[in-house]
């Protein structure tokens, strides 16, 4: 039983940075879903692909809310007991201000997108647009999230209480980032579509007496949301395997030996399989809607291994 203290307190200490992720990285990959899906309408002249991608751009936009909200408690907390960080928030010679900048361009474009939905009916081209312009200003927030991250680490590997650098703020994005913040990025932009999908399934069975959009088009939209969620939340169990069998090189024992690590990295390889399972099952389903229970937990498995990963990671880093 001791052997599950240090694992539990080390992941539930990560649960709000890991549920802050979910609700950002959401929001970014749930634009750049619908506007595929949106795609797929236009050139398969299929009505259901269009549906959905008008339900997941609504979604979309309550996580950006959701996401707001919590950025901006975070940030009264993180002031409030660390003021030296006030600096970052504030100075227009902050990283953070092109954030601040591309969230605010993905915002106003991603409004229209959705709220004008059935008034551009007849003039898809230019809908789409729209919405391809808010799904490359959240893929730009990726890049201003990374590089801000770079900036205040090195920062801080020099002093305990960093100051923003004396440099106009457009300077830290003007070079290409190092192989290392591209991986970080590539890998953000994989659990984007993950975590979208992930709450996409959840918000299609949430909306399922609201919207009533008939039985055939749930037995068509469950199994497209569960292949989305389930491709790209592959594609991250690959990666992140291959980024921590890296971490550790020649010391691989560390993700067996110390217990905190490889019950934590456990977990979040036990939840990831299941809830491919369960879009597996969901995708291949001729009744989807048998498997809402399953898509409902799915973003909460989610969540949980996300923390449990970030907590393996940090422990091979506290170990080595």
């Amino acid at each position: 039983m001791n052997n599950l203290i240090e694992p539990l307190r080390l992941a539930s200490s990560l649960l709000p940075k890991a549920v802050g992720d979910f609700i950002a990285l959401s929001a970014i990959g749930a634009p750049i879903l619908a506007v595929i899906l949106e795609i797929t309408a236009k050139t398969r002249n299929k009505i259901f692909y269009d549906k959905l991608a008008k339900q997941i751009a609504s979604l979309s936009l309550i996580m950006y809310v959701l996401f707001l909200i919590c950025a901006a408690g975070a940030a009264t907390y993180f002031t409030r007991h660390f003021s030296w960080l006030t600096e970052w928030f504030t100075s227009t010679s902050s990283p953070l201000l092109m954030a601040y900048i591309t969230i605010a361009f993905t915002l106003a474009l991603l409004i229209p997108y959705t709220m004008f939905w059935k008034y551009m009916k007849k003039n898809k081209p230019l809908h789409i647009l729209l919405g391809a312009c808010a799904a490359l200003g959240g893929i730009a927030s990726i890049h201003a999230a990374t590089m801000t991250m770079k900036v205040f680490f090195v920062q801080q590997a020099a002093a305990p209480f960093p100051k923003v650098p004396d440099l106009p703020f457009i300077d830290h994005f003007l070079v290409l980032p190092e192989a290392a913040g591209l991986c970080l990025a590539g890998l953000y932009l994989i659990m984007a579509l993950s975590f979208a999908a992930s709450i996409g399934g959840l918000y299609l069975v949430l909306r399922r007496n609201k919207d009533n959009f008939g039985r055939d088009y749930y037995k068509f939209s469950l199994p497209v949301i569960a292949k989305w969620a389930f491709i790209p939340t592959f594609a991250q169990l690959v990666a992140v395997s291959a980024v921590i069998t890296y971490l550790c090189g020649p010391a691989k024992e560390l993700l067996l030996s110390n217990n905190t690590t490889a019950i934590c990295l456990g977990i979040a390889a036990f939840l990831t399989i299941l809830n491919c399972a369960i879009w597996i099952v969901t995708w291949k389903s001729a009744t989807p809607m048998r498997h809402k229970i399953g898509l409902t937990l799915a973003p909460f498995f989610t969540i949980i291994a996300h923390t449990t990963i970030m907590a393996g990671a940090m422990n091979i880093f506290l170990t080595m």
